[in-house]
């Protein structure tokens, strides 16, 4: 029976060639952290977006990390084809690195760095590196919350529009970054996250950020997993051409190893 379904699965969410685009969730890819050693999942997204205009992409997106008793390294990688109702495609793709170091019980000193592009948000090249504080708030087997506080340089060259008059400055500027993460283990196979970021600006408080995630992750068998998600962003400032809101709604087949 567990052979069969997961040929059905297997079968639905790599054969359609629509999805679409992302917005990561660092708290999310870090659940996976009880246990010490090698870890790793592999994504196939099949998902709906509103931005600019309704899109569908296929995606593809890789998980690695390494933890010990009180380190954890993080490496991930993404690269999505996305397919407008026009026939217009993007590529766009993002690699994120991260270390965490546990000071205390309560308290770990993060350490990241992450570089991407999104030609449909209007990114031809971002980069960023940052570091601060995560408090774990509550830690137990069925409810966790954590917070975190950091600061960052981020670098940022936008898509060139050559109909525009007005073109969005090439820029490298100071931005704080907070979250509110908490995940409940609802039963042994539904697993439910949120995670809340604020980025504004400390030199110009009307040029901010703000995004919500929120996951329903339903445990399949004991390496493969079905997640629905909901994923909202606000930019202050978006790029030329560009909403000020978008939000995407994913629906992904997660395969994990190592665990």
């Amino acid at each position: 029976m567990k052979k069969t379904l997961f040929l059905y699965f297997l079968w639905i969410y790599l054969i359609p060639a629509n999805a679409t685009a992302q917005v990561l969730n660092i708290e999310r890819e870090r659940l996976k952290t009880d246990t010490t050693g090698l870890a790793g999942s592999v994504k196939v997204n099949v998902n709906l977006i509103k931005n600019v205009e309704k899109l569908t992409e296929i995606g593809f997106f890789s998980h690695l990390q390494y933890k010990t008793p009180r380190s954890l390294y993080l490496l991930l990688l993404d690269y999505n084809l996305i397919k407008s109702a026009k026939d217009d495609f993007s590529n766009k793709g993002m690699s994120h690195l991260r270390f965490n170091y546990k000071l205390t019980p309560v308290v770990s000193l993060e350490i990241f760095t992450q570089a991407q592009f999104n030609k449909v948000l209007g990114i031809n090249f971002r980069a960023l590196a940052g570091a601060g504080p995560r408090f774990k708030v509550i830690g137990n087997d069925h409810f966790r919350l954590y917070s975190g506080l950091a600061w960052m340089i981020e670098h940022e060259e936008p898509v060139k529009i050559e109909s525009d008059l007005y073109q969005m400055p090439v820029e490298t500027v100071h931005r704080a970054s907070s979250y509110l993460s908490f995940t409940i283990n609802v039963t042994d196979n539904l697993l439910i996250t949120n995670t809340t970021y604020y980025q504004p600006r400390p030199d110009k408080f009307n040029d901010y950020r703000i995004s919500t995630d929120l996951a329903a992750i339903f445990k399949i068998t004991e390496m493969m997993s079905f997640s629905f998600s909901y994923v909202y962003l606000y930019d202050k400032v978006p790029s030329v051409g560009v909403p000020d809101l978008v939000y995407t709604i994913k629906n992904s087949l997660i395969i994990d190893f190592g665990r």
